[in-house]
């Protein structure tokens, strides 16, 4: 989401026909990559933990997913985008953690797409490229941020988290609406963050850094509640309360846990 072909036009759009080709032939290797993460090593659940745990940016990712793909014997590239990040969640929570995963990926790119907006429209040009440095780092630290949605949506339709089984079309319409409407509520706060007479581009990056961590903390925590009550065994539904972008994010995980957890 690192550009404006990421945005949110990017969720009703269709892909090319070569590309989702390529999807559904990977689709089986990569959602068999997937479930084998549920029953991954412990050690290696623990290390992979401990290099996200401790990681500085998007080169932290990238060495997690290197030993990933090195214990599964698959490529590295593979592992990009939304499929990483559901499957650095499956090593360590399994099937809801890979929920968790592609939930804080999506919700982490549509905070950036919405930020990198806002500065465009807001903030005087000389600000901006430190305000987007800001936004790269924070997109950097959360896996899959930094996929686009029109992407993201692709690789879950192509069936390569659900064991190469094409979801059910209400399923993934679900996931497409309630991902347009955290977009839309991310674009509504990022641009009030972005809004105002700041004394300095400090202030100005500090006001747009502390609405892209906010936001994603609130986010992680509603999603870590669907997941919980999923890996529970309970049905998952939204409770709402949590104002318009919360509740956004609560349909989001909802509607992620449902398509993920056909297999």
């Amino acid at each position: 989401m690192s550009d404006g072909s990421d945005g949110a036009g990017g969720v009703g759009g269709g892909g090319g026909t070569g590309s989702t080709g390529n999807d559904s032939s990977a689709a089986d290797s990569l959602g068999n990559a997937a479930e084998a993460l549920g029953n991954a090593a412990e050690s290696l659940g623990q290390a992979i933990g401990n290099a996200l745990g401790s990681m500085a940016g998007a080169a932290g990712l990238d060495g997690a997913l290197g030993q990933i793909a090195d214990a599964l014997g698959i490529d590295a590239r593979d592992l990009q985008g939304i499929l990483g990040a559901a499957v650095l969640g499956a090593v360590t929570g399994g099937l809801a953690g890979a929920v968790m995963g592609v939930v804080n990926g999506l919700v982490g790119g549509s905070l950036s797409e919405a930020a990198r907006s806002a500065v465009a429209d807001n903030l005087p040009a000389a600000m901006q490229p430190f305000a987007n440095l800001a936004i790269d780092r924070f997109a950097g630290q959360i896996p899959g941020a930094n996929s686009s949605l029109q992407g993201a949506l692709g690789a879950l339709a192509a069936g390569a988290l659900t064991n190469g089984r094409t979801p059910d079309i209400g399923d993934l319409g679900a996931v497409a609406r309630s991902l347009g409407e955290v977009t839309t509520a991310a674009h509504g706060f990022m641009d009030a963050a972005t809004r105002g007479d700041f004394a300095s581009t400090t202030e100005a990056v500090a006001s747009l850094e502390g609405a892209l961590q906010g936001g994603f903390g609130q986010a992680r925590d509603i999603a870590a509640g669907v997941t919980s009550s999923f890996a529970a065994g309970h049905d998952v539904y939204p409770g709402g309360g949590h104002g318009d972008f919360g509740n956004a994010v609560e349909q989001l995980a909802v509607d992620a846990t449902r398509l993920l957890s056909q297999r």
